[in-house]
């Protein structure tokens, strides 16, 4: 049918407006502006210095034959300060940065590299990188340091040490507020700046909470009337059992591995070869079979680098090295290539920033450019086999590599050889090479083993900031020395010890964090805690939540009753055409190259490198997607007819409206403010469109705060 924008007369929409109160809560996302400071850092470390050191600094650095132009491009004075031509970077100004117009080819300066021209994605990561502030390290460039870091450094360093149970205060062992050991700990430090914690939030919220957090859609009105109304004492655990026990489980925590794994359908910039990755689905698949089957972490994770070591007899789970060959292809730069696979093993499943070694030793961390290289042989001692019906397989080759250190990152520049091993300051210094083959197999004992003091507590980490919307280490794919001690460091830490102690089972901690009276905390704050603790740092209420993308759409399509949830996994679907799939927004194809504006508008996290976290924006065109995209509007039209029924009374119709969409009945108030307005623009033949006064209710409610925030 057509589509037109719907036109309220001021009446109608300062009655909306009043019937929504539709103004931004307390706790919801500002405009999100540049990366944050660390962010940019690892921008620099991972797209900028690598092509420096290759392509600049054997005429543009301190040790170079000739120091060309009088610029030095190995240290952010030298580009600040610039050579015989002025300064080549301006930061936030790219246009007008020398090094930008040089390496564009602008025919007014000097064109570099003279041999031969970059490419155009890398050219664009240097616009950004300067339309950002380009940041990089205080004190500059520095050449490679052959002198590794002792593990004896990072002693000192608290996500190095293992994780012990903590002590529960005397003072919090005998409270009636807490039901679980995170509640003793939670309430001990809030007493510390005398606080308490909230009163449970309402029945209808809790199941509203559970509901969008364990399966990622929203609960229908008889599920809210039969939980609110149950007599049993036990009917929270039994409703979270319910939803642990739900495929649609699996569907929802795959979205947040996916995230960390860096999913795609394509490769990115390729040329002229084929971008896609047809069976990349054949990976989210067999992420959501193992949430859904509560497969332990360490075997998860070995899966994902050494299925076809780890389980060779299971061809189910070769799919699982999508992990590794389904990110980025670099125009097919095999050190690229690598680089990539070493960052999503090391920020993703240990929270250790090892790529920032490729060049130089790390500047904050224990890493010495000679642990990158030990891991780089263990990639470059694998291949993907031609001929595979899935095309996500890794198999060794029938010869190790045994690698060197390329000096200053430059595989032209090869410097001592380093064995196939893990990182020293893990594995000490009796660290023996790897045994078999490319190593990738010990690689991944390594990295899984219950004695690493980072693989728990960075994964248990990534679940409690998906379940209250914030972190207890604020940088979860950064657990280095610049990462400070947590306040809840003792939480995290217990968590963790009991996660390791109970088969590594997701749905374990799942079950143990959403059943506490922390989760279940009213999100109202105290107004104690509102001047004492303005950010919730000590979680004496629960945080307010905005649905992300996909719980967004997923609640649109499920009460509009467009959902087509009948199939778990699949092929990928096309959702920003004019034809979207009424599927899950996890089944969304993901093209690398040419990422559509609805994803970018929803944060939807980028899939060009291993994604930390979401970061929210709040912007307009959020909400003109809401008011006048045909899907927003086809989904007010079916929630319209699907609800709102013209043979029903006004006040019938009304609450129909409130019951689908927000799951709950209208107050009197907001009954009648409703039937007011319906009745004040209904149209002649009560037929739902884009020019019905039910619509614009149906659409209104659609877009309230009420349906996309969770208390």
């Amino acid at each position: 049918m057509p589509h037109r924008i719907p036109y309220l007369t001021l009446w109608s929409l300062f009655v909306v407006i009043t019937l929504l109160s539709c103004v931004a809560p307390s706790g919801s996302s500002p405009v999100v502006g540049a990366e944050p400071a660390s962010e940019g850092l690892d921008y620099f470390e991972q797209q900028i210095r690598p092509v420096l050191a290759e392509r600049c600094y054997s005429c543009h650095a301190a040790d170079a034959k000739e120091l060309r132009a009088g610029l030095r491009l190995d240290a952010s004075s030298g580009w600040l300060e610039g050579g015989d031509s002025g300064p080549a970077v301006i930061p936030g100004q790219p246009d007008q940065s020398l090094l930008l117009r040089a390496i564009r080819y602008d025919e007014d300066v000097a064109q570099m590299p003279p041999d031969a021209p970059l490419a155009p994605e890398v050219i664009e990561r240097f616009r950004i990188w300067i339309a950002n502030g380009a940041a990089a390290p205080a004190d500059g460039l520095v050449a490679v340091a052959q002198t590794p870091a002792t593990p004896t450094a990072t002693k000192p360093h608290w996500a190095f040490q293992p994780p012990r149970a903590a002590a529960i205060p005397v003072a919090a062992q005998s409270s009636d507020r807490a039901t679980t050991r995170i509640d003793r700990l939670i309430e001990a430090r809030l007493a510390t700046i005398g606080l308490t914690p909230q009163a449970a939030a309402d029945r209808r919220t809790l199941i509203r909470r559970l509901y969008f957090d364990l399966t990622g859609l929203p609960p229908s009105y008889e599920a809210v009337s039969t939980f609110s109304g149950a007599t049993s004492p036990t009917w929270y655990d039994e409703l979270v059992e319910q939803l642990l026990a739900s495929p649609r489980f699996g569907e929802r925590w795959a979205r947040m591995w996916l995230d960390v794994s860096r999913f795609a359908d394509t490769k990115g910039y390729v040329f002229t070869a084929d971008r896609n990755y047809p069976e990349a689905y054949r990976y989210r698949e067999w992420v959501i079979r193992s949430f859904n089957s509560d497969r332990p972490l360490d075997e998860f994770l070995q899966c994902q680098l050494a299925a076809d070591q780890f389980h060779p007899d299971a061809p189910d789970d070769l799919a699982a090295m999508g992990f590794l060959t389904l990110g980025r292809r670099f125009l097919n730069n095999i050190h690229d290539i690598i680089d990539d696979r070493i960052d999503v093993t090391t920020r993703g499943l240990m929270g250790l920033t090892v790529t920032c070694a490729r060049c130089h030793d790390h500047k904050f961390d224990p890493i010495p450019s000679a642990d990158y290289y030990s891991l780089y042989g263990v990639f470059a001692s694998s291949q993907e086999p031609g001929g595979e019906p899935c095309g996500l397989r890794l198999t060794d080759k029938p010869e190790p590599t045994t690698p060197v250190v390329f000096l200053r990152g430059q595989p032209g520049r090869p410097g001592p050889q380093v064995p196939r091993q893990f990182l020293e300051a893990l594995a000490g210094e009796q660290r023996q090479p790897f045994p078999h083959g490319s190593g990738r197999l010990d690689l991944a004992a390594a990295i899984a083993s219950p004695d690493n003091p980072l693989t728990a507590r960075v994964f248990v980490n990534r679940v409690w900031g998906r379940l209250f919307g914030s972190y207890l280490v604020n940088t979860p794919s950064d657990f280095g020395t610049r990462t400070p001690q947590p306040l809840h460091a003792d939480v995290l830490d217990d968590l963790t010890v009991g996660f390791l102690r109970n088969g590594q089972s997701l749905k374990w901690l799942v079950r143990e964090i959403v059943t506490s009276a922390t989760y279940r905390q009213s999100s109202a704050a105290s107004e104690a805690g509102a001047r004492l603790d303005p950010a919730n740092e000590y979680y004496g209420h629960m945080n307010r939540k905005r649905l992300d993308f996909e719980g967004w759409r997923d609640a649109i399509l499920s009460v509009s009753g467009q959902l087509d949830d009948r199939q778990i996994g699949g092929a990928s679907v096309e959702i920003a055409n004019d034809t979207p799939s009424p599927r899950r927004t996890l089944y969304a194809h993901i093209d690398r190259q040419n990422v559509p504006s609805l994803f970018r508008a929803f944060d939807l996290a980028s899939s060009d490198s291993h994604a930390p976290k979401r970061y929210e924006t709040t912007v307009p065109q959020q909400a003109l997607y809401l008011m006048n995209h045909p899907f927003a509007l086809d989904a007010a039209v079916a929630t319209t007819r699907r609800f709102a029924l013209a043979d029903a009374t006004p006040e019938t119709r009304a609450t129909d409206l409130y019951r689908g969409v927000l799951g709950r009945d209208p107050s009197n108030r907001e009954l009648s403010l409703a039937t007011t307005f319906a009745l004040s623009g209904e149209t002649a033949n009560d037929t739902a469109s884009t020019g019905d006064a039910w619509f614009d209710m149906a659409q209104a409610l659609l877009m309230s705060n009420e349906f996309f925030f969770v208390d």
